[in-house]
């Protein structure tokens, strides 16, 4: 279903759009999968599928007004300013009653499309999605797109807050990865915020990468909010480490579990097999059905993998996210370096984005 919006062109700093408890009810009853806003001006688009209908006319029980309100740029700071600089921001709100809001949607997934032309020297593939949380700090949409086509960035989420069109400077030049197979993947990474060097001028990439620093950057890469995130479910996960609140995200959304007796063991390497599970976790609850690209390879060691990571060592091959290394081999309980764990980010990321593209 798609509601339009006709301002007649007149210029407004912000446009409201109405949606009716009986409209909603109405959606629900013939689920209906997408009901798309289009406005003329601001230029903008937003699409909700129906678990995100579902949760407003949940928590709402009333009519609801979906504002997009154009953000005075001026009034950026710090990071924000730095990535949104004068470049497209809005204020996306869905309130009801007495000044209340909707602003998390759950498992409900809505499709936002901006319209930007990129400016001289600016890159198509630098050009992403941030938003600007309630304490003025900047995340990066990883899974954001750039259309040079249509000219629109397009990006989901699950939550409304301040979102504008930022940009993302060339990643460091490292001096350890000049030669290295994986070179455009760690550029990928650190470009988009996934990854930092391991110093000003190195990466690093056959570094064993921890259990607790892959947890991280998978919650990097889903944008999680972990700020609530105060008390650690496991003995050996210290309340004050930089991967705690990740761990609990993880852990809270079964996408990770320990290792056992309470523990996570976040300092242990975490091996090819147990990398590839924690993937395959990520994807279904993120919603997303990994594409059988490649016929089934059965790897020289196949009979290594451990029963409980078969599917997903198949499941990720097929989808061209993994694969073997010399003599056909998958190598279940080696280590995951950093390049590997680049690479296997970075081929996700570019399916589920062409996923969203279609």
């Amino acid at each position: 279903m798609v509601l339009r919006v006709d301002t007649g062109r007149k210029t407004g700093s912000n446009v409201t759009v109405n949606l009716p408890k009986t409209v909603q009810d109405t959606i629900i009853a013939k689920k209906i999968v997408n009901t798309i806003v289009v406005m003329d001006n601001p230029d903008i688009r937003i699409g909700m599928d129906l678990p995100t209908v579902q949760e407003i006319n949940k928590q709402a029980k009333s009519d609801v007004n979906i504002t997009a309100t154009r953000k005075d740029r001026d009034k950026l700071t710090g990071d924000g300013k730095k990535a949104i600089g004068s470049r497209p921001v809005f204020d996306l709100k869905v309130n009801y009653g007495n000044g209340k809001e909707v602003s998390s949607f759950r498992a409900g997934s809505v499709s936002v499309t901006i319209p930007y032309t990129l400016r001289a020297n600016e890159k198509a593939g630098n050009v992403q999605a941030v938003y600007v949380d309630g304490n003025g700090k900047v995340h990066w949409l990883v899974n954001s797109v750039y259309d040079s086509m249509e000219k629109v960035l397009r990006f989901s989420t699950n939550h409304f807050s301040i979102y504008g069109v930022g940009y993302k400077e060339d990643a460091p030049a490292f001096t350890d990865i000049a030669s290295h197979w994986a070179k455009e993947d760690i550029e990928f990474v650190i470009s988009n915020g996934l990854f930092s060097g391991t110093s000003a001028t190195t990466f690093s990439p056959n570094t064993a990468m921890t259990r607790g620093m892959f947890v991280t950057v998978l919650g990097r890469l889903a944008d999680a909010d972990v700020s609530n995130y105060n008390k650690s479910s496991f003995s050996d996960v210290n309340t004050d480490a930089y991967y705690m609140g990740y761990i609990e995200w993880a852990s809270k959304n079964s996408i990770v579990k320990g290792t056992g007796n309470g523990k996570f063991a976040p300092d242990q390497s975490i091996t090819r097999e147990q990398m590839v599970v924690i993937m395959q976790n990520y994807a279904k609850v993120d919603g997303f059905t990994m594409p059988k690209v490649h016929g089934e390879n059965t790897f020289a060691d196949s009979s290594r993998i451990s029963v409980y990571a078969k599917d997903a060592v198949k499941q990720m091959q097929m989808a061209g996210v993994i694969s073997g290394k010399s003599c056909n081999l998958f190598d279940p309980q080696g280590t995951a370096t950093r390049a590997e764990v680049a690479a296997v980010l970075r081929r996700f990321t570019e399916l589920v984005r062409s996923s969203d593209t279609i």
